[in-house]
């Protein structure tokens, strides 16, 4: 069964404030969302509570699923929690679902499937930077399986990211190897 994304979750913009070098409250933007489904916290941002405009809901947390809007690829990962108050940047929708119809983990995978970049792709507002607008974010239609479903789901899903992870590294192993090969006969 399908469902339209705003029946069965909450779904807002993040805040709109300036990143500092320092600041009690950590601010995650879109560059810290990977392609596959990842939180970079090397990305992270600080941020000062008295220069930013945001209520205690605006805090995210665990289970949030932050979806990049701006940009020609909407990436999503689940936010893992955190000890330190976080924000989301206003380029990051957050997207709260009811847990008890759908897994947090099962929603961002969905998010970065094929057809959900698809469907992203087709009703992105297009200009300088591609905006997917809230309103399509709405009308975006969701399989919802039942719950057991959506954990085999998201366990296919991990055992790929996981292969895609071990695969990188070999390619980097065998990249620094022949380089290595190469400099090698370089030398006199």
């Amino acid at each position: 069964m399908k469902q339209q994304l705003v029946e069965f979750a909450s779904i807002r913009f993040g805040v709109h404030a300036k990143a500092l070098e320092q600041g009690s409250m950590a601010l995650v933007p879109a560059s810290a969302i990977g392609e596959h489904g990842d939180i970079l916290p090397a990305y992270f941002r600080r941020i000062a509570p008295e220069v930013v405009r945001c209520q205690p809901a605006d805090l995210l947390e665990a289970g949030d699923v932050l979806l990049v809007g701006k940009g020609s690829v909407n990436h999503a990962a689940v936010w893992p929690g955190s000890d330190e108050d976080t924000l989301a940047s206003n380029t990051l929708f957050v997207i709260r679902p009811n847990r008890q119809q759908v897994l947090p983990e099962y929603l961002a995978g969905y998010l970065n499937s094929t057809p959900a970049q698809a469907w992203f792709a087709t009703h992105q507002k297009t200009g300088t930077v591609k905006v997917l607008g809230r309103d399509a974010l709405n009308e975006l239609l969701v399989p919802v399986p039942p719950l057991a479903t959506q954990q085999r789901m998201v366990q296919l899903a991990d055992a790929s990211r996981r292969a895609i992870h071990h695969l990188t590294e070999l390619s980097n192993a065998h990249a620094q190897l022949l380089n290595s090969a190469w400099a090698q006969l370089n030398e006199p």
